[in-house]
């Protein structure tokens, strides 16, 4: 973060004093901010900590530990009732605002305007952190800059992501996700991305947006902020979004399989050790995570690339060694059997995707245990029966549905003629493995994030490591 006086703060963030500084001379209100936390367990010396009321959480309560770990300021909501110790703990440097969370979006978009940096925006309905990892891992070999940790997409994330941007950084990657309608425009509005990446359009937040032609128009409302000379990178693979860009202005460049993109996709090939893939049938690269779909996203991170100034070359070259995130397509070596652990989220869109990889991958027999595919809302039945009869298409020996909703992918690749069964919860999901596997098979884990199908990993080692001790797998 640049650094800033309290008071800059105060200002920028639309709150006011609840306590000021408590220092001599007329430099009272010049106390130096020059980080910003929600987390008083991340909150670093010489920080603004940022008291956030959740759900299952109040950040009014961790103001002491806070300022212990170095804090020297603190912004609250206005009517909270603070301990007196803890106020004098940050020597009355204290500034009240209605809504906090709206207050660091308005400091966020403050410091945005500040940075130098070209702030890239990504969001899509599925291979959002890919990307964002993916384009990082390009631009820092050659340029400075900062990119949000994990999935940190939200009314949270994208300010405390643009507020990391220091002074000197070439730029900063900011993931924008959404839940409900508007949410990318208002996120968007706060970053003000001068170049915006929309990955994919598919069937996710179905509950709250309704319909995939509204996903569509909700993903495209970050191009509307982008700045004066910015640049939309965009799917081309998808009619709905195809539909919404007809009504835009902003100057746009197209990635994926269709005719008319810029950057076409025209050969790929998997294999053991992730995959290969043509580019406008000129040149081929290789990329050590499998999947056509991943491959997609090395052409959305190549043209961020290139509008920086990097050859299309130069930024394939540069993805060779990308190694993937955490739980998505992630091998586990699990003895006789390979486990591939793509847990991490789930949707229609991706939970293909993933049954793709599975299929090109070498072994015996191919299994895919699949969990609830959440935030469907009214349609989450017909979405998982007919995956689940899509999952029949393709190169699987098995299906293992887990869960509610789950049953009903089992149930639909059943009805497609696919070998599948139908479990409980992930307990009954290694039992009826554990007795099944073989040397040599692969398995996939794949569900929302609330099902937490990782949790398989560990149960499934052990009964598979107790079967051959007992002269089975």
């Amino acid at each position: 973060m640049k650094p800033m006086t309290l008071e800059q703060v105060r200002q920028a963030a639309g709150a006011q004093w609840i306590s000021r500084p408590l220092m001599r001379g007329p430099k009272c209100d010049q106390l130096t901010i020059r980080a910003v936390s929600t987390d008083s367990r991340q909150a670093a010396r010489e920080a603004l900590f940022v008291a956030v009321r959740g759900q299952q959480f109040d950040g009014h309560a961790f103001l002491m530990q806070a300022s212990q770990a170095g804090c020297v300021a603190a912004m609250v909501q206005r009517e909270a009732t603070l301990a007196p110790e803890a106020v004098a703990r940050f020597s009355g440097a204290l500034v009240g605002a209605d809504d906090t969370v709206e207050a660091l979006g308005r400091l966020a978009k403050f410091h945005r305007r500040t940075c130098r940096a070209v702030v890239i925006g990504v969001t899509g309905s599925n291979g959002k952190t890919t990307v964002k990892r993916m384009i990082h891992h390009v631009l820092s070999k050659s340029l400075r800059g900062t990119c949000s940790p994990k999935s940190f997409n939200n009314q949270l994330g994208v300010p405390l992501t643009l507020l990391e941007c220091q002074e000197h950084d070439q730029y900063v990657i900011c993931e924008i996700g959404t839940s409900a309608p508007g949410e990318i425009a208002a996120l968007a509005a706060i970053a003000q991305p001068d170049i915006a990446v929309i990955t994919s359009i598919g069937p996710t937040h179905l509950e709250k947006l309704g319909g995939v032609e509204q996903v569509a128009v909700e993903k495209a409302g970050i191009l509307r902020e982008l700045g004066n000379g910015g640049l939309g990178i965009v799917t081309a693979d998808s009619p709905e979004l195809e539909q919404v860009l007809r009504r835009e202005k902003s100057p746009l460049v197209r990635f994926g399989m269709h005719p008319e993109a810029q950057l076409r996709l025209t050969g790929y090939q998997g294999n053991a050790a992730g995959c290969r893939f043509e580019l406008n049938g000129r040149w081929w690269a290789e990329l050590k995570v499998p999947g056509r779909h991943n491959a997609l996203n090395a052409l959305a991170a190549i043209a961020v690339a290139q509008r920086l100034g990097i050859t299309q070359e130069d930024a394939a070259a540069a993805l060779a060694d990308y190694e993937g995130v955490e739980m998505r397509l992630q091998t586990v070596d699990l003895g006789p059997v390979r486990l591939v652990n793509d847990a991490y989220n789930a949707n229609p869109a991706s939970m293909l995707a993933a049954a793709d990889v599975l299929a090109d991958l070498p072994g015996t027999r191919k299994v895919m245990v699949v969990g609830d595919m959440r935030e469907l809302g009214d349609q989450a039945r017909r979405w998982h029966l007919q995956t689940g009869g899509e999952l029949a298409a393709r190169a699987i020996d098995l299906v293992v549905g887990v869960g509610r909703l789950g049953r009903y992918l089992a149930v639909g690749a059943r009805d497609a003629g696919l070998p599948a069964v139908a479990v409980e919860d992930l307990d009954q999901a290694v039992a009826e493995l554990a007795g099944w596997l073989q040397s040599g098979d692969v398995v996939l884990l794949k569900g929302s994030r609330a099902m937490g199908m990782e949790r398989m990993i560990e149960p499934l080692r052990a009964a598979l490591a107790a079967s051959a001790r007992s002269g089975g797998a």
